[in-house]
């Protein structure tokens, strides 16, 4: 049976650079418009769009009255501006801590449902990536989460404690290379990246269906220590991307990626939950109306179960501030990250900055390897960023992670000229 899914939205992406001069420049984009997607059978789709509510006018798989009303309000809500007193928040931080600031704002006007039942939704998100130069030319980049409508104070007194930090980073005696026996930690906050690629990108529906995921094919088998579970909802993040329901109408469940060291169930969106004959999870999305909705991740968190006595490092450990993809092969598991900051924590209890880093090694044998480091969860994203697939790009997303320890020798790490 055809199933017709529709969807609105009034949408934002702002950026705004701040120097400690006090100048500020503000790129800004803004989207409006609908789209309806006509589910044919075994993951065929038809999508149609246009700007505004001209789709409604088409006959084109006609809501409801209540449910067209729905589409057509969320175009017409408002969207988020920088005031003044936001421009005097962030000139003052640029100038108090001395950081270039990238305030990143994402903000979505939403509406999604079949033509029967129609919801809608807001989502925001806005974050402060801070940079700070070295005495050396070393760059460091740390991003907070910023709620515009709290006490300016607040926001103020958080870049400034992140800033200190930062500065004590690159103030830190520089080490030229890595020692070999070095355990790498992944500390909390600081490593969603690598469960988003390793895990994430792998178990998502259309990935797994079509055979070219090294997870996919280890369904239902252990790939990981038992304390381990990555999970994944858009419900979940108190301070990343949260949304109730994806852009299909569907809710939003914790899908269970690795569950207790299993590799668990896949993310889908409409179209993979009617092939594969499954419940929906939540995770059909899209950049814009203007695209289909595919399988996508929200918040990915990596967390150590309850219970479970945490390991130190016996010797020297090495804890990269950041890390970013630059090499996945999905099909083998194989990766490269890059890491353009860490801290070397020597056995003698000294600490050294070590340059950027390039982190090689497999999933399979990652995940297998991993060792607890820390209850503690953190988060992390960047609202200026976002996940790329299939063309659609960028679509937001977040990161959480408790910590973690790869024993030295789980994966190779090496130091690289900084391009």
């Amino acid at each position: 049976m055809t199933q017709t899914i529709w969807f609105s939205e009034h949408s934002l992406r702002l950026r705004a650079d701040v120097r400690p001069d006090g100048s500020i420049t503000t790129q800004r984009s803004t989207v409006r418009g609908m789209s309806v997607e006509r589910h044919l059978g075994d993951g065929f789709t038809e999508h149609r769009f246009a700007d505004g509510d001209g789709l409604l006018a088409t006959g084109c798989g006609g809501p409801t009255a209540q449910a067209a009303d729905t589409l057509r309000e969320v175009q017409d809500r408002p969207v988020f501006e920088v005031t003044a007193q936001h421009r005097d928040t962030l000139t003052t931080i640029a100038a108090e801590t001395g950081a270039d600031l990238v305030l990143g704002v994402a903000q979505q006007q939403v509406a999604a449902g079949d033509p029967d039942h129609v919801r809608s939704t807001h989502r925001f998100v806005a974050t402060l990536l801070l940079t700070l130069t070295g005495a050396d030319g070393t760059t460091h980049s740390q991003s907070i989460r910023w709620n515009p409508t709290d006490d300016p104070t607040t926001v103020v007194a958080a870049a400034m404690r992140t800033a200190v930090q930062m500065r004590g980073r690159l103030d830190m005696p520089s080490a030229e290379d890595p020692p070999p026996d070095a355990d790498l930690v992944l500390l909390p906050g600081f490593a969603g990246a690598f469960f988003h690629e390793i895990v994430g990108h792998p178990m998502e529906a259309d990935v797994v269906a079509s055979g070219t995921s090294y997870l996919g094919e280890r369904l239902g088998h252990r790939v990981a220590p038992p304390w381990l579970t990555v999970i994944d909802g858009g419900h979940m993040a108190a301070g990343g991307y949260r949304s109730a329901f994806d852009d299909e109408g569907a809710d939003c469940v914790t899908t269970r990626l690795i569950d207790r060291g299993v590799t668990g169930r896949p993310m889908n969106d409409l179209a993979l939950a009617l092939r594969l004959n499954t419940t929906r999870t939540g995770h059909g999305r899209r950049q814009s109306y203007r695209h289909p909705a595919i399988p996508r991740m929200t918040h990915t968190a990596a967390v150590v179960e309850p219970g479970v006595e945490v390991e130190e490092p016996a010797g020297d450990w090495i804890a990269p501030r950041g890390l970013r993809l630059d090499m996945m092969n999905i099909a083998s598991g194989a990766f490269v990250f890059h890491a353009p900051i860490s801290v070397l924590h020597r056995a003698d209890g000294t600490t050294a900055r070590l340059g950027p880093l390039r982190i090689v090694g497999d999933g399979t044998s990652a995940l297998a390897k991993l060792r607890p480091y820390a209850h503690q969860v953190a988060g992390y994203l960047r609202a200026t960023g976002g996940c790329g697939k299939l063309g659609q790009y960028p679509v937001l997303v977040s990161f959480a992670n408790a910590g973690f320890r790869l024993p030295a020798g789980s994966v190779g790490i090496r130091a690289v000229a900084d391009a």
